[in-house]
């Protein structure tokens, strides 16, 4: 039971890491499973990518439609 709870918790954690990828070079996938392997490393990976352009957000929410 502890384990199904600290599973979720990690997921969660992996999710929220992920979104904030998404925003960033490397991605929401990328992030994710970095932060799948340990949330700390994907964090500071993720924080370290370089942020997206307005221009490179716009198109990729063009490519998303």
């Amino acid at each position: 039971m502890e384990r199904g709870i600290l599973f979720i918790i990690a997921i969660a954690l992996a999710f929220g890491v992920g979104i904030m990828g998404s925003k960033r070079k490397i991605g929401f996938g990328w992030a994710f499973v970095i932060s799948l392997l340990n949330v700390v490393i994907g964090l500071i990976v993720v924080l370290c990518s370089k942020k997206l352009t307005p221009e490179e957000l716009a198109e990729k929410e063009r490519s998303n439609e």
